[in-house]
Parts: C-alpha cells; structure tokens; sequence
C-alpha cells in the first residue's frame, strides 16, 4: 500500500466530461490541477469503446450518442476544442418518430419544417407546434442566462440579464409559470391533438422520467435548443470529447490519474482537505476539492460520517435519482450488414434517409405501462418500451467497418431492481429491446454478430452512479437551481467549506454541455464560497 501524499491546489474526482472541463478552466487561471478517475480511460458517462468482442471494429457509446446541448455552451468556443481534434458533424433532422403503424415525423432544426411533417396528420397541431417552439425559444432566453450562472449567488450582471429578458418577454411571464408547473402529459393534451403527434412529443418528454408529475413539463424546454443549435454527433464516438479535453488539459499543466477510485473526502477542522485514494495515498488540496461524480456519492459515500448535519445528511438519502423506480439499459449490436426502414420510407416517400436521425420508438399508453411495470420489479413487454435508436454509422463511417452497422439501443423504462435480480432477467430484457427494434428496422435477426448490453445496476456499478443515472439527479421541479441536487446543497459550494460539486448532479443539470464543469470551475476561482457571479 502506497500511503505517500502528493499535492494540487485543486483535487478533482472524476475525469467525465464535466470534471475536464472544469480542470481546464482551473488550469488556465494558474490553478494547479489533479483530475482523479477511477476507470482505466477518461470519459465517465462519456466514454466509449469497442466493447463488443466479436466485432471490435464496432464503437459502443456507454451513454450519450448525440449533442444536443452542445451547440448552446460557451464551453467547445471558448476552450478551442476543434484546435484538440473534436470534430463533430450534424444531423437533420435529429428525431425521427416512428409510429408502428409506419407513419413518421422527422423533427428538424428548422421548427416550419417539422410543423410541416406534423401538418399530414393535423393542421391545427402543425400551428400549435409553431406556436409551440416560439414559446419555448422565448423560456429559453430566461432559461439560457440562468444555466450559466450560480443559482444562489448569481451576481448584478446574471441577474441584469434574466430581469430584462423577463421583461423583453413580460406578456408570457404568467405563461411560463404555468407550463413549469404542469406535467408534461398535460401540456401536451392541452395543445396537441392527434394520437401520432402527442406520441412524438410524449416519447421527446419521457426520456430521463415518466412525464404525469408536476414539473415534468420542463423537459420540453430542450426542444428550443434543438432549434436554436441543432444536434451533433461527434466523429469517432463520444469519447472524442473526453479524449479533446484530456489532450487540451495535459497541455497546460494539468495532471489526470486513471485508475485511481477514490475512497474518501478528507475533511479536516469542517474544511475539505484532499482525498484518500482506495490504494491508501492521499492527494492533498491546497484551496479546494470538486466532486464531479454523483452527488450521493460524493456527499453520502465519500465525506467521512458525521461531517453533515443529520438534517442535511437525510436529505442526501433522498436525493431523488431514477426516483419512479425504472431507469435506462443499454444494449448495442454490431451487425455484420446495412439495417433499413423500408416499412416507414415507404410511407413518407419523400426520400429522406431514416438511417440518419436518432430514432423515438414508443407510445404513450405502452410506455405508461413499462413504467408502471418496471416500478413494480416487472421486465416491460416489447410493446411496452420507450427507445431511442441510433445507427452510429449512418452519420459517421467511422464507427464500424465498411458495409456493416452499428446499431445503439437505449431504453428508458426498464427495472432498476426487477424481481429475482438482473442475473436472471438480464437476457430477457435485452431480447425485447432487440425484438422491439426489429418491428422497426429490417435485418437485425440476420445481421447480428454480437451486442454489449448494460442493465442500470451495471451503470452503477461501472459509473458509481446512484442507479446508473446519467442525470444524476432526476430533473424534477423541486430539483433544479438552488434546490439541485438538494435544499442545502445548491449554489456549486457545499456546506463543507474547500467542497465543490460540479457535475450532472449540480446546477444547471445533466446533458452533454459541460457547463457544471464550466460554473464550478469559475466559482472556485472568483471566490471560495462564489461570492460573485460565474
């Protein structure tokens, strides 16, 4: 056991992402940099590879496939990260639903053309939808200013900009607190008609949670800047990000130890002071440590018992992640041939290649059953699964062979716990996935080579996630802004002073944005408790 100390001004657990992002920053306001990950690579949730032994010319994305938030942060302009190698190509549209009877809507940037796709099924839908995204695109001006700044500190000039955004659009003030009220469900029953349209919409809200809470309408909020920025895929995989970043940062000074899981926060007269690794060294912080991991980790697992208040360590309990009881699985296939959508381009005949966008599977009703399902320790039904599809390839050749796909599968609404243990359901689980994907896309029985499936309790276990969520914390009402990840806790600074939390799980949430990275980062360094506006 190597129980040696070596010291940084700032420790940073986790190589996500998030904690890169933040390392980069730091280190290049002078801040002398340690980056602590307990995988063998960079990447966290993040991270992708060639998992899948018999074809190990096929790249599996771990988590996320596309960019959807990317294109809105500051942080790819202002870090250089094409000057790293990140390349990234669009797709548009970016969504397809796909109806099981064969009918489509493509969801484009361009919000006139996705009306126009929802104008074969309803008129007054496809005006409700214009409606609809200049609603939204004016919720984000308010929302965009307020993700970049610290929630509980956020300073004149964050709150000049939101207060004359608000006024720039007072007439929807009323407007807006209504929609963030209502679930999801109801905002879209009041404005939408048609069984295929509210199908898109509901699939589009219920991808991280089920959507009948108060509060859920919120997740809407992500289709304005679908279409202020577009989405992305970045080439070579996911791990193109991670893998810029660690380049960039190693180029300013910054240090990244893989392999290293860390054990413990080290707290030392109420003051974060380092951390203990699992081997027993110690890495020693002279201003601060950041916690980019999932904050039940970091503040339930990792700081020493006793260091939070009972109050405040209860409320670390219930931090509410995967909290209806279903979280996401993963399964991946490498195919040996070319998949198509012959059912469904038919119907549209219109050309557009299906290959490309990232696909929706599901209906309301069905999904609504695999939650309820899946809450009770049940495996879903085929029928009954929400997925969303993508065939890496079809946008970047580089993620298989030539003339052969890869196909990522990632379903929402699966057990977290189910019945008898995932040992026994495991195979069960990812038989529907594929079997449901196949009423889709011809040629998945033929084509299989082989997949790489990961149930939620292996995401956790992979990741040190609570429940292998992404998100980290479930983006409800009452868990966003000051009160993410808990009352308590929000505002980036802990109640354990020298402690900062900076990832998924922090303002302004999860999603590939690298902006919790960004805020921790600049409130670490224009103030240990962020007196002033990051």
């Amino acid at each position: 056991m190597n129980a040696g100390s070596e010291y940084a001004d700032i420790v940073i657990i986790g190589a996500g992402h998030n904690g890169l992002v933040a390392a980069n920053y730091l280190a290049d306001a002078g801040r002398d940099v340690v980056v602590l990950e307990a995988a063998a690579t960079v990447g966290g949730m993040t991270a992708s590879g060639t998992a899948i032994p018999e074809a190990p010319g096929h790249t599996v994305n771990y988590c996320a496939a596309d960019l959807l938030f990317w294109q809105s942060s500051p942080v790819p302009a202002e870090l250089r990260l094409a000057d790293y190698g990140l390349r990234t190509i669009e797709v548009d549209p970016s969504y397809v639903y796909l109806h099981p009877d064969g009918a489509s809507i493509a969801v484009w940037r361009d919000p006139r053309k996705t009306a126009a796709e929802i104008r074969r099924f309803s008129a007054r839908d496809a005006e409700a939808y214009l409606e609809y995204s200049r609603f939204l695109h004016a919720l984000s001006e308010l929302a965009l200013p307020a993700m970049l700044m610290n929630p509980s500190r956020p300073g004149l000039a964050g709150l000049r900009t939101v207060a004359l955004g608000a006024l720039r659009h007072r007439r929807e003030l009323r407007r807006f607190g209504r929609f963030l009220l209502a679930s999801g469900e109801e905002t879209i029953e009041q404005r939408f008609e048609h069984p295929v349209t509210r199908a898109l919409l509901y699939c589009l809200g219920a991808g991280a949670n089920p959507i009948e809470a108060a509060g859920t309408s919120v997740t809407h909020l992500f289709l304005a800047f679908l279409h202020r920025g577009g989405s992305t895929r970045p080439v070579g995989g996911m791990q193109a990000i991670p893998a810029a970043l660690a380049t960039r940062l190693t180029s300013v000074g910054g240090r990244i130890r893989t392999a290293s899981p860390v054990a413990e926060i080290l707290v030392q007269g109420g003051r974060a002071v380092g951390v203990r690794l699992a081997d027993g060294q110690r890495v020693r912080a002279r201003h601060a440590v950041l916690a980019t991991c999932d904050p039940r980790t970091a503040l339930g697992e990792l700081l020493p018992a006793g260091t939070l208040a009972p109050e405040l360590a209860n409320r670390v309990r219930h931090i509410p992640s995967s909290s209806a009881g279903a979280g996401a699985m993963k399964a991946d296939l490498a195919l040996s041939g070319r998949l198509e959508l012959r059912r469904h381009e038919r119907w549209r005949g219109d050309g557009l290649d299906l290959r490309r966008p990232a696909a929706l599977i599901g209906t309301p009703d069905g999904i609504r059953r695999g939650y309820r399902r899946s809450a009770a320790g049940l495996v879903p039904e085929p029928e009954e699964l929400g997925m969303w599809p993508v065939l890496l390839n079809a946008v970047d050749p580089s993620q298989s062979p030539d003339g052969q796909d890869s196909l990522y599968l990632f379903a929402t609404n699966l057990p977290l716990h189910p019945d008898g243990g995932w040992d026994n359901w495991e195979k069960r689980a990812a038989d529907n996935m594929v079997s449901r994907a196949a009423d889709f896309y011809d040629g998945i029985t033929e084509f299989e080579i082989g997949r790489w499936v990961e149930t939620p309790e292996a995401a956790a276990t992979r990741t040190r996630a609570t429940n292998g969520s992404a998100m980290h914390v479930d983006h409800l009402l009452l868990s966003q802004g000051p009160l993410r990840p808990a009352l308590g806790f929000g505002g980036i600074a802990m109640p354990v002073d020298g402690l900062f939390l900076g990832g998924a799980g922090a303002h302004p949430g999860g999603g590939v944005t690298g902006m919790p990275g960004r805020l921790s980062a600049r409130t670490i360094i224009r103030g240990r408790r962020g007196e002033r506006s990051a």
